[in-house]
């Protein structure tokens, strides 16, 4: 619940009245990852979506049932069945999703709204053992009693977690969502005897544009929407202006390099810092990209024609750095959706950082610009594989070289599918009626 906590300040001013349902496990096709949430009140409303829809209306029944019975619960959704009447995902996943009164929450969950920049860390004790019930809906035979303060802490920055095992202090450390089974060794099979949900928030990722004009307002507005915490930095007072970007969470006044070789030394610019330099002018952005290229940053970008990129190539490679420098810079920025205004570069350029961050979590090559529809695999699987490219089959007499058609009357003919033959050079073409007759 720790992604949307800061959304649940009014929910804690009456905490009798909501629950939170928050996803603990997913697999296969789902759009949404573990520790996702949502708010329930007792009248049906609803702060946040955990599935996009699907499971929503069953969720928040859910909630308002553990509301009343005052007992923690955990549920399993699946694939729907085909007569469209039983509640699961249509993308074809699973996703158990854990609901709790808000009551049963230790009080720390207060104090961490007084802590909005800092990491927080929860862990919950989720039931054992489940039972199936109703069109493929499973729900948790055993719950947790409504006493659960003991079962569930939250960690303020600074509190130590010495006392709850390695594994656990592992999964605080990964960040993210994940459930821990503590198991009893005393006995032969070693059961579960114990199921943790740890729950592990982060700061959130910055992204830095060093240049301030029309295209770092868009992108400042975009990336906020995102969860990044962006920075706008410019020499220039006239347009390094809060006005100018009312989506930055700071504009700084200053000289490009001399903010990042501040920030860098105050240890603010760490791995999950994304730079973009959109400044144009080789002054102010060269020395910051000769740094920034030598960090272990996300991401680093800067915009710039061909023309003006292969210039900063080699003013970077004179100052000293390296090919394998050089591979990291972006540039020309974005990908090719064919942007033109701020708001659509914008969208060019995240997408991008987009791209780049989830090859570098996966540990996959990123192909550029990849479509959907070029991919195999599950929508939501960062793991999927681009598609084989279509093979492309040329006319008798017709030779393909890139997108050029070359004559060559001595090719022989291809074996052709259709059963009734080829239809070769001087064969009756076909009517429009039947060519368009199986569409």
């Amino acid at each position: 619940m720790l992604d949307r906590l800061h959304d649940y300040a009014d929910c804690l001013a009456d905490p009798d009245r909501w629950a939170i349902a928050t996803i603990v496990e997913v697999s296969g096709s789902v759009p949404r990852p573990a520790g996702t949430s949502m708010a329930v009140r007792d009248d049906g409303r609803t702060i946040g979506s955990i599935s996009g829809g699907c499971v929503e209306g069953a969720v928040v029944d859910a909630a308002i049932g553990c509301l009343n019975t005052g007992e923690v619960e955990l549920h399993s959704f699946g694939y729907a069945d085909d007569d469209g009447i039983s509640v699961g995902l249509m993308c074809g996943g699973d996703v158990r999703v854990l609901v709790q009164p808000l009551r049963t929450l230790p009080a720390g969950i207060l104090s961490a709204l007084a802590h909005p920049d800092r990491a927080l860390r929860l862990v919950r004790e989720l039931p054992l053992d489940d039972a199936a019930r109703n069109g493929g809906v499973l729900t948790f035979g055993r719950t947790i009693a409504a006493d659960a303060s003991s079962r569930a802490r939250v960690l303020l920055p600074g509190d130590t977690a010495a006392d709850l095992g390695d594994r656990v202090r592992a999964a605080l450390d990964l960040g993210g969502a994940h459930v821990v089974e503590i198991t009893d060794r005393s006995v032969p099979e070693c059961p579960a005897a114990r199921r943790l949900l740890v729950e592990s928030s982060a700061t959130p990722a910055r992204l830095v544009i060093y240049g301030a004009n029309d295209f770092s307002a868009a992108l400042a507005q975009a990336a906020a929407v995102l969860g990044r915490h962006v920075t706008v930095c410019d020499a220039r007072p006239v347009f390094a202006t809060r006005a100018r970007h009312p989506g930055a969470h700071e504009v700084v006044l200053a000289h490009p390099a001399q903010h990042f070789a501040a920030e860098t030394d105050a240890g603010r610019i760490d791995s999950r810092t994304a730079i973009v330099v959109l400044t144009h002018d080789p002054r102010f952005d060269l020395p910051v990209l000769d740094r920034a290229l030598r960090a272990d940053l996300a991401y680093v970008g800067a915009m710039g024609s061909r023309v003006t990129h292969e210039k900063r190539v080699q003013e970077l490679r004179a100052g000293g750095l390296a090919d394998a420098h050089l591979d990291r810079l972006h540039s020309p920025i974005g990908l090719d959706l064919g942007a033109r205004t701020p708001a659509e570069v914008a969208v060019s350029v995240l997408a991008e950082l987009i791209l780049v961050e989830t090859a570098a979590r996966t540990g996959l090559t990123a192909a550029p610009q990849r479509k959907l529809r070029d991919t195999t695999g599950d929508v939501h699987d960062a793991r999927r594989v681009c598609a084989p490219e279509p093979q492309l089959v040329a006319p008798h007499g017709v030779e393909l070289r890139g997108d050029l058609r070359v004559d060559d009357p001595q090719r022989p003919a291809p074996q052709h599918p259709d059963p009734q033959g080829a239809r070769g050079p001087g064969a009756e073409p076909r009517r429009t009626e039947e060519a368009l007759a199986w569409t």
